[in-house]
């Protein structure tokens, strides 16, 4: 009989006890619904232009739960905004979200159906009226990829070529490209041994003065021919 007694005790117990669990946890899930709601975005290290942009992308949160936002998905559309390197968020309790952004570098200036584009360093094409630039960028012509004007830069970078000497570029079908300096230099490259090419020019440079208003042509393999314009 006592053992009966206990065995109800304990069922009593059990029982008082989820009863009062859920009614504490219920209370605690309305208390994270009504308190803890964003009321701050805070865009951090970047241009007025581009803090705007990223706090009109982002304004859909005031108000929401900072506990249930997705900072995952919140990358993403963050990220989506073709401009941006890289991105973090952090969340500062009880109600304010820090979004720190990089900006892309941006290459060149190039033109798509008579818009204006900068080609930024992250691979993408950036309409210009979304961001502006304070440096000197040259000017490509021609349909290309990004990747392959990148890879041209790394090659250039690697031989020590000052890209701000260079004030166009021109990208032919044929995959090719044409390089105009300041001083009225051009280098021809061909469309394949791109380093070795260049590599050559550099070599040929050391060892002379090259004259303004130069054609240097490298399109065939391990020769440089001279002309003048």
């Amino acid at each position: 009989m006592l053992q009966l007694i206990n065995k109800k005790k304990i069922y009593f117990y059990l029982v008082s006890l989820v009863f009062i669990s859920t009614i504490f946890n219920n209370n605690l899930i309305i208390n994270l619904k009504s308190n803890f709601r964003i009321s701050e975005v805070k865009i951090e290290n970047t241009k007025k232009e581009i803090h705007d942009i990223i706090l009109s992308n982002t304004k859909f949160l005031i108000g929401k739960n900072i506990f249930f936002v997705n900072k995952s998905l919140l990358l993403e559309k963050i990220k989506k905004l073709n401009f941006i390197e890289s991105v973090s968020i952090k969340k500062k309790y009880p109600s304010t979200l820090n979004i720190k952004s990089k900006i892309t570098n941006l290459l060149a200036i190039t033109y798509i159906g008579q818009k204006k584009y900068f080609v930024g360093q992250n691979g993408n094409f950036i309409l210009a009226n979304q961001i502006s630039s304070e440096k000197m960028l040259p000017i490509i012509f021609g349909k290309f990829d990004t990747d392959d004007y990148i890879f041209l830069q790394k090659e250039l970078l690697n031989q020590k070529i000052d890209l701000n000497e260079i004030i166009k570029y021109y990208y032919h079908k044929n995959k090719r490209w044409d390089i105009h300096f300041e001083n009225n230099i051009i280098i021809q490259l061909p469309n394949k041994n791109i380093s070795k090419a260049i590599n050559l020019f550099k070599k040929f440079e050391f060892n002379n003065k090259i004259p303004s208003n130069t054609i240097i042509d490298l399109r065939i393999q391990n020769r440089l021919i001279l002309r003048n314009e």
